[in-house]
C-alpha cells in the first residue's frame, strides 16, 4: 500500500533529477587588470609624435603622467591545425604604424577630464581635454573579482576622443 500510494511521489522525484543538468562554477584565475589609461596614438599622426603626457583631473585635483608609448601592432589569424578537442590555433602581431601606451595610475570609477601634451619633432602642442569615465574591469568575467578601473583615449588628427 506504501509503495503504491508514493509510487507517483518517487517517478516525480526521479524525473526532476533526470532534468537537472550540474551547474556550471566559473574559474576564477591570479590574472589582473591594473588601474589606469590607455593610450592609442593613430598611424596618421604616430610618426610625429615624439612623447606624450597626460593631464588627468578628478574633481579639481589634476595630476600629469607621462606615456611610455611602444608601436602598436593588429593580430593577424594564422589558422588553425588539428581537429577538435586537439586544434592549435595560432596568430602573430603585424606592426601598424600607431603607437600605444598604458599610464598605471589609481583612478576612480568616475568621470575625469584628460588632456594631453604631445611633443612633436620637438616642439610642445596641448591638446584640448576631454571628458572620459573610467569604469571597473573584470578580467576573468562577472562572476569573479573585480581588476582596476580604466578607460582608453585616442590621439587623431583631430585631437583626443575616446
Amino acid at each position: 500500500m506504501w509503495a503504491v500510494r508514493y509510487r507517483g511521489l518517487a517517478a516525480a522525484c526521479l524525473v526532476l533529477l533526470a532534468d537537472c543538468s550540474p551547474v556550471e562554477v566559473a574559474a576564477c584565475t591570479e590574472i589582473g587588470a591594473p588601474s589606469g589609461v590607455n593610450v592609442t596614438v593613430e598611424r596618421e599622426v604616430a610618426k610625429q609624435v615624439r612623447s606624450v603626457i597626460l593631464t588627468i583631473c578628478h574633481q579639481g585635483d589634476c595630476q600629469d603622467h607621462p606615456v611610455q608609448l611602444i608601436p602598436g601592432s593588429d593580430s593577424v589569424d594564422q589558422g588553425c591545425t588539428g581537429s577538435a578537442p586537439d586544434e592549435a590555433c595560432s596568430a602573430t602581431a603585424a606592426p601598424n604604424g600607431s603607437k600605444v601606451g598604458f599610464v598605471q595610475v589609481d583612478l576612480p570609477s568616475a568621470k575625469l577630464k584628460i588632456s594631453a601634451m604631445v611633443i612633436r619633432t620637438g616642439k610642445p602642442h596641448t591638446l584640448s581635454p576631454i571628458e572620459v569615465e573610467a569604469k571597473a574591469t573584470y578580467p576573468n568575467g562577472p562572476n569573479c573579482p573585480v581588476g582596476g578601473n580604466q578607460t582608453k583615449i585616442t590621439i587623431g588628427p583631430e585631437g583626443l576622443r575616446t
